[in-house]
């Protein structure tokens, strides 16, 4: 489910693709002091977003360092230095890994994912105890989500609401006292879009091997070709999310680390959004 925030690589400046890059490498290096070098080739760029996002909502002041590390052995790398909030989100990522692959495996029965998330076991059961209160958090919203989609559920903003209220408690939980309604609204469809992308995505897959899919159960689909007369409204659904997004994002009126934010949330989730829309298209058109 995770994969789907990045930066937009080809409309970013050489500065600005170096500054989301060191906040990358903060991740990994507080990841590996934390729990040791496995958990560190799960860092996703969606945590990476929010570890700029929430730096920027705290209006925290990042100092620059140079480090060596596997990936860079001879030259050293310029990356943020390790502060509060980046262990909190290195934690962060090691919890929603875990659940991520746990679901991954409850729904494909993969081979490969019960070998990760058997070798993720140790860094899991140290996040626990560093951050009980968050994967308590996850556990419920994925077991309401669970719930929902065992259930055939049909309504496509009822499914989605489970997970973008996972995204906005883990918001609450990481800004405490500094949280805001702004923080809270953007975090939540943040959420919502990236549960909506994936399985827009997945539909192909998801009607090939009859699993779980919103839209395939909203829609009653049983071929992609019959997302014909649908596809307005789909497109309606994903750029109506888009700019509530937009919105909130607007609505924090963020200084800092602006620039990275808005290729991330301004351009590449609209190109994402737009490639995948088009991807569907043209399966329509080819079967």
């Amino acid at each position: 489910m995770f994969g789907y925030l990045d930066i937009d690589k080809k409309n970013i400046e050489d500065g600005q693709r170096g500054l989301w890059q060191s906040f990358m490498c903060a991740l990994c290096f507080s990841t590996k002091k934390l729990f040791g070098n496995i958990p560190r080739m799960f860092i996703t760029n969606d945590i990476n977003t929010f570890n700029v996002l929430f730096h920027s909502i705290l209006q925290a002041d990042v100092e620059l360092t140079k480090s060596r590390c596997f990936a860079h052995p001879v030259r050293k790398q310029t990356m943020v230095a390790n502060d509060e909030l980046t262990d909190k989100l290195a934690i962060a990522n090691v919890l929603l890994t875990r659940w991520n692959l746990y679901d991954d495996v409850v729904d494909d029965k993969s081979f490969k994912k019960k070998v990760a998330l058997s070798a993720f076991s140790r860094a899991y059961k140290m996040a626990k105890k560093m951050w009980p209160q968050l994967d308590q958090t996850i556990c419920n919203r994925y077991t309401e989500l669970r719930a929902l989609e065992q259930s055939g559920c049909s309504s496509i903003d009822q499914v989605a609401h489970s997970f973008a209220v996972l995204s906005q408690d883990f918001c609450s939980l990481t800004l405490g006292e500094n949280d805001s309604e702004f923080a809270q609204n953007l975090c939540y469809n943040l959420g919502k879009w990236i549960y909506l992308i994936d399985a827009l995505d997945d539909i192909e897959k998801d009607l090939k091997h009859k699993q779980y899919n919103p839209f395939v159960s909203c829609y009653s689909l049983s071929a992609v070709n019959e997302l014909t007369e649908h596809i307005a409204d789909i497109q309606f659904t994903m750029y109506a999310v888009l700019n509530r997004i937009a919105q909130c994002f607007n609505d924090l009126s963020l200084t800092k680390y602006h620039c990275v934010l808005t290729n991330i949330l301004f351009q590449n989730i609209r190109q994402r959004t737009a490639e995948i829309l088009n991807n569907i298209k043209q399966k329509i058109v080819t079967e």
